[in-house]
């Protein structure tokens, strides 16, 4: 009788043991831990494999294009923690940082002669999926693989209007850096720094100091006036 006690009881501790043992396991780790740390390391990363894969445009798949924040190029200020990168009179003063451009992998080249790249009064129509670098999905028109004969593409005009450094339609800086370099047609692998998306203080489920990831496709470029108006303006 006591020896099967004995047993009993070394039984229901091994088992109590094994159940603390896989809460234990089971504890679920913060995804967001260290996050500011974490996307300043990968855009480091970016950054590097973009600068030895660079080409000047968006013509061959494979290959990054890096442009600079065209807020700077422009000679313009931003707020750091509002989408932006604070320069003074003279931006190219200071020697470019890894948060003042975007970086764009080339997934495919557009087809055809007459593509335009949108100015910064134009409408676009594009595809996109957001995530961050955790590849959590934040944003995006269509699910699955994309498929241009059953998805419908959303309209953003570029036309600035800074409010907490979002312009336009709610464009982050990031964005509407790539899009001016982009033609219709073209598809990238979008890298925007947080500092030209959402900077310090993120936006809904984008936290703080997130790097944003885009998978952006530009369908088509709508001008305002026509392209005979943009032609002229072009010229």
């Amino acid at each position: 009788m006591n020896k099967n006690l004995f047993w009993l009881i070394a039984l229901l501790f091994t088992l109590s043991f094994g159940f603390m043992s896989c809460a234990e396991d089971t504890t679920v780790e913060d995804p967001y831990a260290n996050w500011g740390d974490r996307n300043v390391r990968y855009l480091d990363s970016i950054a590097d494999v973009a600068r030895a894969n660079e080409i000047p445009e968006l013509n061959e798949v494979g290959k990054w294009v890096i442009k600079r924040n065209y807020k700077i190029s422009n000679g313009s200020s931003l707020n750091p923690g509002l989408g932006g990168s604070s320069v003074g009179s003279n931006p190219f003063e200071t020697p470019p940082s890894v948060n003042d451009s975007v970086y764009m992998k080339v997934l495919e080249v557009g087809e055809g002669s007459n593509r335009i790249s949108p100015l910064y009064t134009d409408t676009v129509s594009v595809y996109y999926r957001g995530k961050l670098i955790n590849g959590t999905v934040f944003d995006q028109n269509y699910t699955g693989d994309l498929n241009t004969e059953v998805h419908v593409p959303t309209h953003f005009a570029l036309q600035a209007k800074q409010s907490s450094g979002v312009f336009g339609d709610g464009l982050i800086v990031g964005w509407i850096t790539a899009l001016q370099y982009m033609k219709e047609g073209d598809r990238v692998e979008l890298y925007i720094p947080a500092a030209l998306g959402y900077g310090t203080q993120g936006q809904s489920s984008i936290p703080a100091n997130s790097v944003l990831i885009f998978d952006l496709k530009l369908e088509k470029v709508i001008h305002p006036d026509g392209l005979e108006s943009y032609s002229l303006k072009v010229d």
